[in-house]
């Protein structure tokens, strides 16, 4: 059994319903902007409990995109495109870019390999140089009269750059290692766990609030 509803409507009822239906709609994508900057908030609060952060780069990346009436739809994420990486659930890891070849003879510039990602030699992360303090570090070792050369390192799979600290052939110092870029990427950031628990929880308030304002 079931009861059937029918409503007659005239020119005044169709005009007064398309007023709340346009303060309805208003009303959510307000909702939408305001849950997106909690969720902004949420996002910026997890990255400290998740990355090891030298400035404050990662959590200013972190932005949004307000909704409006015509949309529809807000975004909140971060605009570093590396960072999806270690994103739960975003994806397969990034292919690596810059694979490293090791000869076995040096080419006509003394090289042994090509490509491969430079790192520092550094105990704890946090003791590993910035960007730019490396760059100034190799352009200040490059007009210097001691000049560096590759060896291999004793696994052999991974080439060192080194220096000699006198004019004797030992000790060296070493100032980056070449290896392969890093494709295994844990990824720990549940970026998308923690928007989810945001929306459930806030935006049913933020819309009744501004329907109430309407």
């Amino acid at each position: 059994m079931s009861v059937q509803l029918q409503v007659r409507l005239d020119a005044k009822d169709l005009a007064r319903l398309a007023v709340v239906k346009g303060k309805a709609k208003t009303a959510a994508a307000k909702a939408l902007t305001f849950t997106a900057q909690d969720s902004q908030l949420a996002l910026k609060g997890q990255v400290p409990g998740v990355f090891h952060l030298r400035n404050g780069w990662v959590p200013k990346g972190v932005r949004l995109k307000s909704a409006s009436a015509g949309s529809m739809s807000a975004r909140v994420g971060s605009v570093d495109k590396y960072m999806e990486r270690h994103v739960i659930g975003a994806g397969k890891p990034k292919p690596p870019e810059r694979a490293l070849t090791i000869s076995k003879s040096r080419d006509s510039r003394g090289r042994l390999s090509s490509g491969g990602l430079m790192i520092m030699p550094y105990g704890g992360i946090g003791e590993y140089p910035t960007h730019t303090a490396v760059s100034r570090k190799l352009k200040r070792v490059g007009g210097q009269k001691r000049k560096t050369f590759n060896i291999l390192s004793k696994s052999g799979n991974q080439v060192l750059i080194v220096r000699r600290k006198s004019k004797k052939r030992t000790p060296l110092q070493v100032l980056g290692i070449l290896r392969g870029e890093a494709v295994d990427i844990k990824q720990e950031w549940d970026m998308f766990g923690a928007v989810k628990g945001v929306v459930s929880a806030r935006f049913s308030g933020h819309f009744e609030r501004a329907l109430g304002k309407l």
